[in-house]
């Protein structure tokens, strides 16, 4: 015998929990990797933008824009786990909300709000990557971020490339020319050269706010000399050791 509900239909029965836990944290997880290679993409296309070389003509591969993208992150120091604890703990409640929740208005409620935190997620992350990938450039200008390199040539070919490119010149006002590698492709070296006003009793050290980026390809260049300044040499000592 059938029982017949009359206050009207019963409810579908609640979808069975999985004991997966990829299935709790596989969707947040490929998330926050599709943000990240967006910021990164854009954190790069403006770095670039600022000494003219469109991103487009780079072949960097896909694991550098990730690699890249977190030390970048990482500028805001303590603000990242609060920031990713925040939108996670959000995401979780939004995504959690629109599953569960079989009234009409509240499902298009939690499935607007949802789109509406995509939305601002992305628009965040441009202005960010847009901040920050020009801040960096700014900072390669100043100077002190990126290290001298020289290039040496062939000597016939030496002579279609401007001295800088092999050694530091110095101007009259005394200020001297040297040259940055800003990125390396599997063809061509991007290389920054830039005057450097030398630090004095009147002035400190300051780079020149006018600079040329040369693209030279490799089939052309000997050998390459970069300098590696001298740093405080970092000991570190196993969490068992104190107790030894």
């Amino acid at each position: 015998m059938t029982q017949v509900n009359p206050s009207g239909p019963t409810p579908p029965p609640p979808a069975p929990e999985s004991s997966q836990l990829s299935a709790h944290f596989g969707g947040p997880t490929l998330l926050f990797a599709a943000y990240l290679f967006f910021y990164s993409w854009l954190h790069l296309f403006y770095y670039f933008k600022t000494f003219g070389i469109p991103l487009v003509s780079l072949d960097i591969s896909l694991y550098f824009y990730l690699a890249f993208a977190w030390t970048a992150v990482k500028q805001f120091g303590a603000w990242i786990p609060l920031i990713l604890g925040g939108g996670a703990i959000l995401y979780v409640a939004l995504n959690g909300g629109w599953s569960s929740d079989h009234r009409l208005f509240r499902h298009f409620l939690h499935k607007a709000l949802f789109a509406l935190f995509l939305v601002l997620g992305l628009w965040a992350t441009s202005v960010m990557a847009e901040y920050l990938g020009t801040f960096q450039a700014q900072q390669v200008r100043d100077g002190g971020v990126l290290h001298p390199i020289r290039l040496h040539f062939e000597e016939k070919q030496a002579k279609n490339f401007p001295t800088e490119l092999s050694t530091a010149t110095i101007s009259k006002d005394g200020g001297i020319k040297e040259a940055v590698l800003l990125i390396e492709t599997d063809e061509t070296y991007y290389v920054l050269i830039q005057k450097v006003l030398m630090k004095t009793d009147k002035q400190p050290q300051r780079y020149d706010s006018f600079g040329t980026v040369y693209q030279v390809p490799k089939n052309q260049v000997i050998y390459v000399e970069m300098d590696v300044p001298n740093m405080p040499r970092v000991t570190r000592t196993l969490f068992l050791d104190e107790f030894l």
